[in-house]
């Protein structure tokens, strides 16, 4: 979505960036891109409201010790107020990518962990979302609105799946499908594309597998999550399927499946969290288990049939409602976005 200076921004198009922000940060105000061949790692995310307040959502790290199956002290790279989200860690693991609205625009920041200094990659008048470093090394796949529809934002005349070169510049668009709100990579090959409706407030979103060479779609799920990503073995996607408000299912499926197999039913948000309780997003571990958030919890499934989530780290005491979620190509750091609390947490 096209975030324009404020001076050159019309009202129209700012509530246009609203309803966009409404749809992508949506998902994080309510509840993927990842990469060709990465470790897999689920993220998506939005705009803010270029109207109103940005909510306030950090960016922490912190170590995982899948041995022990504990997680480390989680360590804010983020600061000041403001909107950071979308963490994804560069392939060698040296650093991570994520979007900040700092600027006033969204737009792709990266920090590096020896020095610890973080440093805009782009510095564009359009919006910028869903930095994925590519696995070639030659950039990051990001989704780019340049010219926002009027219904949620969503960009209305370009395919938006773009690739950008490390000096922050655009070089391609990497499928011609249009209205794409989120992605993931699957291999070199595949995406999962998240398609934006294209009527005012019907919400018929859809989540869809594409083979980009040959132009093949298969349709994943009619009511999908913002959350999604590579299965950790084999040319498979993860998504979240909501067939009702009550029932949120983990699915998995690949082109050369006839159709979509479930994995395991979503736990409810706990008595009194209500929306906040639960996400749309997850990440698949190297051992095949997967964390999901919780609120301020984050839960793990070991990942085999007849078995539940169960509890893996207690967050709550950093006064936030988990989001994205990342893991670094070794599996020994997980990077997460927070949506702070207006205010302070319990004591």
């Amino acid at each position: 979505m096209a975030v324009f200076r404020s001076e050159r921004t019309s009202f129209p198009a700012r509530r246009a960036l609203a309803r966009f922000g409404a749809l992508v940060l949506g998902g994080l105000l309510s509840a993927c891109a990842s990469l060709p061949l990465p470790a897999p790692t689920a993220k998506p995310v939005a705009a803010a409201d270029a109207v109103a307040t940005e909510p306030n959502i950090a960016v922490y790290v912190a170590s995982l010790d899948l041995a022990t199956g504990r997680l480390g002290a989680p360590i804010k790279i983020t600061s000041g107020p403001g909107s950071n989200f979308q963490p994804a860690f560069l392939m060698d693991g040296s650093g991570l990518l994520y979007v900040s609205q700092r600027s006033g625009t969204p737009n792709i920041y990266r920090y590096d962990f020896v020095s610890a200094q973080t440093r805009a990659i782009t510095q564009s008048t359009e919006s910028l979302y869903s930095p994925t470093p590519m696995a070639d090394g030659r950039g990051f796949s990001v989704i780019r609105v340049q010219s926002p529809d009027p219904f949620y934002g969503a960009e209305a005349k370009a395919p938006p799946v773009w690739r950008f070169g490390w000096d922050g510049q655009p070089l391609e668009a990497l499928t011609p499908t249009l209205r794409v709100g989120y992605h993931a990579w699957i291999n070199a090959q595949q995406m999962a594309l998240f398609l934006v409706d294209d009527q005012a407030e019907r919400n018929a979103h859809r989540l869809v597998l594409e083979d980009r060479m040959i132009g093949r779609q298969v349709l994943l799920s009619e009511k999908p999550g913002s959350g999604f990503a590579r299965m950790p073995q084999g040319d498979r996607v993860s998504f979240i399927d909501k067939p009702d408000p009550q029932r949120w299912v983990l699915m998995a499926m690949g082109l050369q499946d006839a159709q979509p197999q479930a994995l395991i039913d979503l736990p409810l948000p706990p008595a009194g969290e209500g929306e906040a309780g639960r996400s749309h997003y997850f990440v698949w571990l190297p051992d095949g288990s997967l964390l999901l958030p919780q609120g301020g919890r984050l839960l793990r499934w070991d990942g085999r049939p007849g078995t539940g989530f169960k509890p893996f780290a207690d967050l709550r005491h950093l006064g936030g409602v988990i989001k994205n979620l990342a893991l670094s190509p070794d599996g020994a750091r997980l990077a997460f976005s927070l949506l702070l609390e207006e205010k302070p947490p319990a004591p």
